[in-house]
């Protein structure tokens, strides 16, 4: 009995050992506990979309600089960038969920960068194995209030009742609505921030993809991340 115990033991040190030295990248990519490379998992994402069962929530962005028809990566810091030039993020995530990304405006409120009317019609439900561009055409304009961009992201596994005010109504095919974007306060977004343990949050940016992670740890069903990206002005 003892030595069936001690075996235990030495198999379960090592992988205590070594989940505690887990970064948000791997994070992201495992699969039920598995950890699979960034190449693997492009392959495993058919697999993982038909799955049920999610271990940690996680997404993935990167900064893409637009002119004109061209994009350019930058790196997670978003160094170099002007007012007046044009921001893309290309994001994906791990499982499925419902995202929300806000733009800080001069007056101090948010502006609502996502959902957009002409991805999925509005909706604010998205999917793993997809890289979605936001915006989806040509890009968010920089202002630099107060000295830095900034844009928060939030994504959820349940709709976040105070940011819903965000979601219009479904548009009709092939239009898109001409309304101003709403925009929600500061205190909104603080009591959202409050929904969240920051001790649950991991990020990582990974400088030879070009891109920023972030994982909620906890694996709760209704795990929830907020994160907010600062881009410094020239």
């Amino acid at each position: 009995m003892r030595a069936t115990v001690a075996i235990a033991l030495l198999l379960v040190a090592p992988l205590a050992a070594q989940r505690g030295k887990e970064t948000a990248s791997d994070l992201f990519h495992s699969e039920v506990g598995l950890i699979v490379s960034p190449k693997a998992s492009r392959n495993k994402f058919q697999t993982a979309r038909k799955s049920t069962v999610s271990i940690m929530l996680g997404l993935r962005y990167r900064l893409w600089k637009v002119s004109g028809s061209q994009t350019t990566d930058l790196d997670p810091e978003g160094a170099g960038l002007r007012a007046g030039e044009l921001l893309r993020l290309g994001l994906e995530i791990n499982d499925t969920g419902y995202l929300y990304i806000v733009q800080r405006q001069a007056s101090g409120a948010w502006r609502r960068v996502f959902p957009d009317p002409a991805v999925e019609r509005g909706n604010h439900f998205i999917h793993s194995g997809v890289t979605y561009a936001i915006p989806p055409e040509e890009g968010l304009t920089l202002q630099f209030p107060g000295g830095a961009e900034r844009l928060v992201l939030v994504l959820s596994r349940e709709p976040v009742k105070e940011l819903e005010s965000l979601v219009s109504s479904p548009q009709a095919a092939n239009t898109v609505s001409a309304a101003p974007p709403p925009e929600v306060s500061e205190a909104t977004l603080t009591n959202v921030r409050k929904l969240l343990n920051p001790r649950d949050l991991l990020a990582e940016k990974v400088a030879e993809e070009k891109a920023t992670y972030v994982v909620n740890r906890s694996g709760r069903p209704d795990s929830l991340i907020v994160h907010e990206i600062r881009l410094p002005g020239r």
